[in-house]
Order: C-alpha cells, then sequence, then structure tokens
C-alpha cells in the first residue's frame, strides 16, 4: 500500500469513528473507548535519559486499554504520542514489544493481565507507520478549519522588516 492509499484508509478509519467536525483528543479517546466498549486510560511515563525507550506505550488488558505518554515533553508532543498510540487501537495492531515482566511491574501491572503491547521506538515496521500515518491525520483533522497564526508578521512594528531592522538612533538635542 503506497502512503496515497495508506493515508485514504486511515482518514476513513477516523471518519468511521462519527466524531464531530472540531474534536478534541478526549473527545478521539472516548469515541474509541465507547466502540471498544471499554475504557482509555491516559497515564504519564518518565522514560527521560533511557535509551532506546519508548516515549508512549499501549498495554491492552481484558477490561481496558492504558496509553503511557512521556510525561517529560511538550503538550503538542504529549498529544502527538497519544494520537499514535490511539491510533494502535483504531487499526487493531497486534501489539510489537516483548512482555517484559520487570517493565511492566516498574509502571505498576501485573503482566498476566496484558494481552498485547506496543511502544513506538523506531518507524521500520508496518504497524507503527501506519499507527504514525493515522496520528498525523487525526491531529491535521483535529486542527482543521481553525486560524493558524500567520506566516509573517503583518505590517509596521510587528513586520519582518521591522523586527529585524538595525536599531534607529534618537538624536539628542543640545540645549
Amino acid at each position: 500500500m503506497d502512503l496515497e492509499q495508506l493515508r485514504a484508509a486511515c482518514e476513513a478509519r477516523v471518519e468511521a469513528l462519527g466524531l464531530p467536525h472540531r474534536f478534541s483528543t478526549r473527545d478521539l479517546r472516548d469515541a474509541v473507548a465507547e466502540q471498544r466498549g471499554r475504557p482509555i486510560i491516559l497515564r504519564p511515563l518518565n522514560t527521560l535519559g533511557a535509551v532506546d525507550a519508548p516515549c508512549g506505550i499501549r498495554l491492552e488488558t481484558p477490561d481496558a486499554d492504558l496509553l503511557f505518554y512521556e510525561e517529560a515533553t511538550s503538550p503538542l508532543h504529549q498529544n502527538h504520542i497519544l494520537a499514535h498510540e490511539i491510533s494502535h487501537i483504531i487499526c487493531d495492531h497486534p501489539g510489537s514489544l516483548e512482555l517484559d515482566r520487570d517493565t511492566l511491574r516498574a509502571i505498576g501491572f501485573d503482566p498476566t493481565l496484558v494481552r498485547r503491547m506496543s511502544g513506538r521506538t523506531g518507524y521500520t515496521s508496518r504497524d507503527e507507520r501506519e499507527a504514525e500515518v493515522m496520528a498525523s491525520v487525526i491531529r491535521q483533522l483535529m486542527y482543521r478549519g481553525r486560524e493558524g497564526p500567520p506566516s509573517r508578521p503583518a505590517s509596521g512594528a510587528e513586520s519582518w522588516d521591522a523586527l529585524f531592522a538595525k536599531p534607529h538612533r534618537k538624536k539628542r538635542h543640545r540645549k
């Protein structure tokens, strides 16, 4: 499947959720949870400084889906991580991380309850690429029709030319 086909498939999946024209990460989470008939729980994750640690993790248990997101990053990045991890749920990806008992215990989970686990450390697998395209589609749809800041300040004192001009020295009047 080429990128254009993948994007169209992702857009169709998001449209099937029946979200309003303007929706939030919470609206998305609630729609996917309703579709699956189980809650999606968000939890912060601290992987700062860890080598090859995922910035987001999805855990599927019999009763809920848990999405872990890096807490030491910007809110914009956190929202993208959550969109990526929820994309794994929407696409019904089987999971890409081995169920490491020590890791699961470290984040407070009984390893026997986890069915599937995925986390992004790269984009080499088909599922990771699909989840990333889906996350990008989700974020673009979330912000469609919203006015963004201009790419250049308009005019006057706020124009680029004025902002980067050499400072003018005020002439001093002698008495």
